[in-house]
């Protein structure tokens, strides 16, 4: 069978001259798609914030079960590629970056800024909870809340980027299909319809999925961005200051993606690695560091210990609200950015074995992530538990920014660490969504080689489309509510999606023989 595109797949259905090596169809398709969504936040915001908490209370309690199953399928799927019969099968020719830009960019584009976010305030949202029956306030309670802060961003979350990224690597590199999108996942089971509306419609609910949870990133990023200039400026801080910094943002990635992978994502994750290590050093070494590392060796404990029981948790009777509150809301959220992160990842694994890609994403990923929280998570703790600061009170009172800054006040040389920690963050977007632009205009491009990147020009255009929901989320000006339920809407199709490329790549590389090929 010719791995070779029709001449409708690679100039796309309904491609045009005005817009030459574009798929029109998938490109204006989304992006109306887009303008229904955000135009309504911004003309009828209350209107707006009552529906979207009606939408939140039904998947939430109804199809939350759905979202605890993808994660664990994800996770099993992921230890079969490895470990499975094509775990030592190469992916294409050879590995196009280092082994340090490799990883560097692996993990700058999937945890973005809300790593930054998180691993200093979850454990706080979650201590007021009272998981697994503690009462609230209690030592208990703040030890089960750090453990499950930690592992929302652990393997399982790593699995459900990495879903796809073996399939669509197979696709690009090794059978050399000239596209790369989700839909040519799908095309052992879909056949030539996947370069027909069914295969275009596959890949639009793929980048609304994605538009949605990048929304929800550049929501919470920007706010802490803003909070930070307000410190070190005097500048009010506001809905006004939020929307300057969310187009300042904008326009860095923007620039990024207009000088593709290679010289801008690549040079950005680079240096946000060296910046991000120092300031966990700073805060490690200047903060209380016998009781960050104690804590930390602890709370990696109870989440190797407790892993199963943590993942096919359901809390069907005492419901605190940990699970449709968080849980679900960060599956969804990893499951509207997986296929943009498998294609990403796809991208850049050429030349890597299937178990070197897994493995990288699920174990050096997550221990990046757990070195956040253990520093920057028991940093804030170690204030609350000495009176010095109350997190957990003001985490429901103020917005998240506005916390970090205070909680920055307990350090030395504060101005610093906030100018620091607000340019990390702005870069850790920057590169999130450098990436999503790139896989945003790789699917709107008819034909793309290995060796190409899509249209400046199309990049720039997504670069610029992924601030429109945020904006309208921000005017809505809702609590997390808000934007939980704008990634857990967003992930929704995209799970269904992800299952049909997982099945078709299974029954391909089992009629190709791909284990037993040289």
């Amino acid at each position: 069978m010719s791995t070779i595109p029709s001449t409708e797949a690679r100039l796309g259905y309904g491609a045009s001259s005005l817009l030459p090596n574009i798929d029109t169809f998938k490109f204006f398709g989304a992006f109306t798609l887009v303008l229904l969504g955000t135009v309504p936040m911004l003309l009828y915001p209350d209107s707006s914030k009552t529906l979207i908490f009606s939408l939140f209370q039904f998947i939430t309690q109804e199809l939350g079960w759905l979202y605890i199953m993808a994660g664990i399928g994800a996770f099993l799927w992921c230890l079969w590629l490895a470990f499975g019969p094509y775990g030592n099968k190469v992916l294409g020719s050879t590995p196009e970056y280092s082994d340090y830009s490799w990883v560097a960019m692996l993990v700058c584009a999937g945890v973005g800024s809300g790593i930054m976010y998180g691993s200093m305030l979850d454990w706080a949202h979650l201590s007021n909870l009272g998981i697994n029956g503690t009462e609230v306030g209690s030592a208990q309670a703040k030890e089960w809340a750090s453990a499950y802060a930690m592992f929302h961003w652990g393997p399982i979350a790593w699995a459900m980027y990495a879903t796809l990224a073996i399939p669509i690597a197979y696709s690009f590199h090794v059978k050399k299909t000239p596209v790369l999108n989700i839909s040519q996942c799908c095309h052992f089971v879909l056949g030539d319809r996947v370069n027909g509306p069914v295969g275009k419609v596959i890949d639009i609910l793929f980048m609304i999925g994605l538009i949605g949870g990048a929304a929800t990133s550049l929501s919470l990023g920007a706010p802490v961005i803003a909070a930070g200039i307000s410190v070190l400026t005097g500048i009010p801080n506001g809905l006004q200051l939020e929307v300057l910094v969310l187009f300042l943002v904008t326009a860095v990635f923007g620039m990024s993606a207009f000088f593709g992978i290679k010289r801008g994502l690549r040079a950005m994750s680079d240096i946000n690695v060296v910046l991000s290590v120092a300031l966990l050093a700073f805060v490690l070494l200047t903060g209380p560091t016998v009781f960050t590392m104690e804590m930390g060796v602890s709370t990696l404990g109870r989440v190797l210990s407790n892993f199963v029981a943590m993942a096919t948790n359901m809390d069907p009777i005492e419901n605190c609200g940990l699970i449709s509150n968080w849980t679900v809301f960060y599956w969804a959220w990893w499951a509207s950015f997986a296929p943009f992160m498998s294609i990403f990842i796809a991208k850049i694994s050429r030349g890597r074995t299937v178990k070197a890609t897994i493995l990288v994403t699920l174990v050096a990923a997550s221990s990046g992530c757990a070195a956040f929280y253990i520093i920057f998570g028991n940093f804030g703790l170690h204030l609350q538990l000495a009176g010095q600061l109350d997190v957990a009170s003001l985490v429901t009172q103020f917005k998240g920014g506005e916390v970090i800054v205070r909680m920055a006040e307990f350090l030395p040389l504060t101005p610093l660490f906030i100018g620091t920690f607000s340019l990390v963050c702005g870069i850790f977007l920057a590169t999130t969504y450098d990436a999503v632009s790139y896989a945003l205009s790789a699917t709107t491009t008819a034909h793309l080689t290995p060796d190409q990147e899509p249209a400046r020009w199309n990049r720039l255009f997504w670069a610029f489309v992924l601030s429109l929901l945020p904006l309208g989320i921000m005017v809505v000006n809702g609590p997390l509510e808000v934007l939980q339920t704008a990634t857990i809407i967003s992930g929704l199709p995209i799970m269904g999606v992800v299952t049909l490329g997982i099945v078709s790549f299974v029954k391909e590389v089992k009629a190709t023989g791909w284990a037993q090929s040289r």
